[in-house]
This record gives structure tokens, C-alpha cells and sequence, in this order.
């Protein structure tokens, strides 16, 4: 292959990749000398600098981010593409959606351990903990009320489930 071959070589894997990729990682599929690698993604940053991605270096390797000149619009691109919430969440909201409660009563109505998904939820910012008497409840967040249609977000807001 041509320089420039591997170079678009390069790109390619570094686009389809949804993790940085190490030099390593190209060098194991190229058979490219590291620092003829390096030559290449640095030749890369330099080609992609006045467009609308750049490549940048991390400690997990290199990938290709916004250009921060477009980052808000790139912002407003990402919060309108929603990822929906498992069934498994879907219970377990629906259970607070009733009334705070503690682990050990979504765990009984459930009939599963749901540590993970109230860890998944927290993580998100769906649910929240709530100290009460020195127990720890959970309770859905305004974040979660924000993801729902305006019909339920309305009614919702009239009750003050959230916190």
C-alpha cells in the first residue's frame, strides 16, 4: 500500500471505531513501524483541523471528537437523539412513580436484585437517593420528568413526585 492508502486506512479504522484506538492496535493490523503510525495520525490531525471533526490524543489512544467550533451545535444534535430505557428501568420507574421507596421494596415487587438498574438510573440522573430517618429511599428526579411526554410531565409536576 501507498502512504496515503495506509493513511485513509487509518482514518477508516478510527472512524468506525466507538473507542479510541492505540497505536498498538493500528500497528497489529497495518504492520506500519510505531513511529511511521505516528507520522500518519499526526499528518491526520493536521488534514482534519479546519473541518467539522478532529482526531486527538488520549491516554487510551486517538479518536476523533466535534471541532469545538461546532461543539454546541454537535450538543443539540446529541440531546435530541434519546436512547430509551430498558423494561427493567421502565419497572423500576414505574414503582417510584407511585411513591418513594427503598431498595428492599423495589427488589420484593420486582422480584430481582435492582441494584444495577437503580445504579444505571442514579448514573443517569433519573433517580435519585433520599436520606429519610436514616433510610435510604429513591425517588425520580426532574431529569426523568424531562424525558417524558408533555401530558405526563404536567401531571407529574401538579403531584411534586420528584425532587
Amino acid at each position: 500500500m501507498k502512504r496515503e492508502e495506509y493513511k485513509a486506512a487509518i482514518e477508516a479504522i478510527l472512524f468506525v471505531s466507538p473507542k479510541p484506538i492505540t497505536i498498538g492496535k493500528i500497528r497489529e493490523h497495518l504492520k506500519l513501524p510505531a513511529d511511521t503510525i505516528l507520522e500518519l495520525l499526526l499528518e491526520i490531525r493536521e488534514d482534519y483541523k479546519t473541518r467539522g471533526i478532529n482526531l486527538i490524543s488520549e491516554k487510551k489512544g486517538y479518536r476523533f471528537v466535534p471541532n469545538e467550533k461546532y461543539k454546541n451545535i454537535y450538543r443539540k444534535f446529541a440531546k435530541v437523539k434519546k436512547s430509551g430505557l430498558s423494561r427493567e428501568s421502565l419497572e423500576t420507574i414505574a414503582i417510584l412513580l407511585k411513591s418513594d421507596a427503598t431498595k428492599q421494596r423495589i427488589d420484593k415487587l420486582r422480584g430481582v436484585n435492582s441494584t444495577r438498574i437503580l445504579n444505571s438510573l442514579i448514573k443517569k440522573g433519573f433517580v435519585s437517593k433520599v436520606f429519610k430517618n436514616g433510610t435510604v429511599y429513591y425517588t425520580i428526579t426532574e431529569k426523568l420528568v424531562s424525558y417524558l411526554p408533555r401530558e405526563a410531565k404536567e401531571k407529574l409536576r401538579n403531584k411534586k413526585l420528584f425532587k
